[in-house]
C-alpha cells in the first residue's frame, strides 16, 4: 500500500540531453484540455528540497529529473505531442520536456507563492509521475542503490506534501517511522525502460536476484536495508539485448 503512494517513483540525464533554460514569459497560458494531467508546483518543489537534504547518498548526482510515463494501455508515443508548463494566476513558465518525457523542474520563488501548478496537455490519469536520479560514472546497465535512495526521498516528499494529515499518519504508522524510504516493509518498484529480464545486487561475490514484475518494467530493490552501502550497485538484464538503457533512465 506504501508504495503505491509514494508517486511510483524513480533521472539525471547526460549533458547533451538536459533541456533548454525553462521560458519565464509572463503571459499566462490556459490549457484547452478539459481535466488535465496536473501537479502541485508546492509539492513537486518539495521533492527538490529532499534532493538538496539527501545529496550524500548520491553526491555524484548533478541534479533529479522528473518524467511522465504513460500508464498502462497507453502508447508509447503519446508523449510525442504533450507539453508542460508552470501556470498560476500570474505565473506562466514552460518546461521543456525531453523525447523520453523527462524535465528538470525549475526552482521559481513566483511560482511557490503562487500556488502554481504543473499543468500538461494531456488528459488527467493517463500517466504517472516518476523521479529519478543518476550518479555521474554509473557503469552502463547498472543502478546504484544510494542513487535509488535518494529517488525515493525525493518521491516521499513530493507524496507527503499531496496526502491529507490522516493519510500521511497513517503511513507513518504502517512503515513504523518517518522516514519511510529506510522502513523495511516498503516494497517500490523502480520503472525501467527498457523492460528487463533480471535485476541482481551485487554484494562482493554475492548476487542476489531482486524481484521483476510481470511485464520486466520495474523491479524492487532493499532500500531500507542498511547492510547494503549506497555504492552497492544492481545489475540490470535488458529483455531486448540488443536495446542499450536510455541515459535519463
Amino acid at each position: 500500500m506504501a508504495a503505491s503512494l509514494l508517486c511510483g517513483g524513480q533521472a539525471a540525464a547526460q549533458n547533451d540531453e538536459r533541456a533548454a533554460p525553462a521560458d519565464t514569459s509572463q503571459s499566462v497560458h490556459v490549457s484547452s484540455i478539459r481535466d488535465p494531467e496536473i501537479k502541485s508546483y508546492r509539492a513537486m518543489a518539495a521533492g527538490l528540497d529532499a534532493f538538496d537534504d539527501h545529496h550524500a547518498m548520491a553526491s555524484r548526482a548533478r541534479e533529479v529529473r522528473f518524467r511522465l510515463i504513460p500508464g498502462p494501455g497507453i502508447a508509447t508515443d503519446a508523449l510525442r505531442d504533450a507539453t508542460l508548463r508552470i501556470v498560476g494566476n500570474e505565473t506562466a513558465i514552460s518546461v521543456p520536456l525531453s523525447a523520453d518525457g523527462s524535465f528538470a523542474l525549475p526552482r521559481s520563488a513566483q511560482a511557490d507563492s503562487d500556488d502554481a501548478d504543473l499543468v500538461t496537455n494531456q488528459k488527467k490519469d493517463r500517466f504517472r509521475w516518476q523521479a529519478s536520479v543518476r550518479s555521474d560514472g554509473v557503469p552502463p546497465g547498472m543502478r546504484r542503490l544510494g542513487d535509488l535512495r535518494l529517488q525515493c526521498q525525493v518521491s516521499s516528499a513530493i507524496a507527503r506534501k499531496e496526502m491529507p494529515f490522516w493519510l500521511r499518519t497513517l503511513v507513518a504508522a504502517k512503515l513504523r517511522g518517518t522516514d519511510w524510504c529506510a522502513a523495511g516493509k516498503l516494497k517500490m518498484g523502480t520503472y525501467s525502460d527498457p523492460a528487463i529480464a533480471s535485476a541482481t545486487l551485487l554484494d562482493g561475490v554475492r548476487r542476489i536476484a531482486l524481484p521483476v514484475n510481470d511485464t520486466g518494467t520495474s523491479f524492487q530493490a532493499p532500500l531500507g536495508d542498511s547492510r547494503y552501502a549506497d555504492d552497492t550497485l544492481i545489475e540490470l538484464v535488458y529483455l531486448d539485448a540488443a536495446g542499450a538503457p536510455p541515459a535519463s533512465l
